[in-house]
């Protein structure tokens, strides 16, 4: 009886799951679907894409070769410089479409390739396009080049820009502004007020010649740490310019030649103090707390108010200070000579081979 009972449950599932399988298999492969098929997948706008001749663009063609209509849902580029359109359309079987790719060549010069993903609900659902390329540099107008237009000359720029300088090296830095003549005869150029550590030798143009003014830095018996900024005359053919040429240099003791050993870490609790109005004649102190957060012993070497006179400046600080210690340098400013807004800029130097210059600063407003 049981036989019988269980053979005829098995007739019945297999009566209800069997044509119930072979409807899901039926529609599986029967479904339909569109498939986008790209002619090319990459293109290569050549060797020679002018920087200054406009936007380019590549049409990306493709056909539907599913069937079932298909539609291209979104198109991402990997960077803002590349502007994608495309069909917005369904795209019946059989018919085609299109990614157009726009790339900004302006102010990119050299080799590019970008990707763009296109998603559909065909198969693939995701196909990566590419574009390459390589932006030819447009030459400098006179005008680009040179654009610090003075009386009879024009300039790339007006400040002669050194990096850091270690104070104990050798090798004399230098530092170039560039100049074209705009003058239709021929002008030499001259400096005065030069600092004694720069040497900077007259140049003479010929009518709309191109050529450098170059400052080199050579150390002397006074070159002290810190940052210096000076203003330079110009003279074209002995007239004295209203402009002036800016120089900034910052000397820095030289650093250990051991990279693994302990070092200094100066932190600063407070580094900055502005005082409110105060009458002249009036005495302001400040005390810049700080800490010695490395581990090696923190050697102050000096102080340097940037582009300020010191008279009116009295700086006392530690020498040395310990590993995890604090330590405190004192401003005094005297304000008899002073009058208007104040702002001084205090460079402090130590042997911190990562920083070897911090600043703290004290502001304020003097009156009558």
């Amino acid at each position: 009886m049981n036989m019988m009972i269980k053979n005829k449950m098995q007739n019945l599932l297999k009566s209800i799951f069997l044509p119930s399988i072979l409807l899901f298999t039926f529609a599986a492969v029967n479904a339909q679907t569109g498939k986008i098929v790209f002619e090319n997948p990459s293109h290569n706008f050549g060797s020679n894409v002018p920087e200054k001749g406009g936007n380019v663009t590549h049409r990306f063609v493709f056909t539907n070769k599913g069937d079932a209509p298909v539609k291209i849902q979104n198109v991402t580029a990997s960077c803002g410089c590349t502007t994608p359109a495309w069909t917005k359309e369904l795209v019946a079987p059989g018919e085609q479409g299109f990614v157009d790719a726009t790339y900004r060549p302006a102010g990119r010069p050299g080799y590019f390739k970008k990707n763009l993903n296109v998603t559909s609900n065909g198969d693939p659902k995701m196909i990566s396009l590419t574009i390459s390329g390589t932006v030819v540099k447009e030459p400098l107008t006179v005008e680009e080049e040179f654009p610090v237009a003075l009386e009879g000359i024009r300039l790339s720029e007006k400040a002669f820009a050194f990096s850091r300088v270690v104070i104990s090296e050798k090798e004399n830095k230098s530092s170039e502004i560039k100049v074209c003549s705009s003058s239709e005869t021929p002008v030499e150029i001259t400096f005065k007020n030069v600092p004694d550590y720069l040497k900077i030798q007259p140049v003479t143009l010929q009518p709309k010649e191109k050529g450098v003014i170059k400052a080199t830095y050579a150390q002397t018996k006074n070159s002290k740490y810190g940052t210096s900024i000076k203003e330079i005359e110009v003279f074209v053919n002995g007239k004295k310019l209203p402009e002036t040429l800016t120089s900034t240099i910052t000397l820095i003791p030289a650093a250990s030649g051991d990279q693994s050993a302990a070092k200094p870490v100066l932190n600063f609790m407070n580094n900055n103090y502005t005082f409110s109005n105060i009458k002249q004649g009036s005495v302001v102190s400040n005390e810049y707390k700080f800490k010695n957060a490395g581990q090696a012993d923190l050697q102050i070497l000096a102080t340097n108010v940037v582009n300020s006179d010191n008279d009116n400046l009295k700086i006392t600080f530690p020498k040395t200070v310990k590993p995890g210690e604090e330590g405190i340098i004192k401003v005094v400013l005297n304000t008899k000579k002073l009058k208007g807004p104040q702002d001084f800029n205090i460079e402090i130097i130590t042997n911190s081979s990562s920083s070897p210059v911090s600043n703290v600063a004290l502001r304020g407003t003097v009156i009558e």
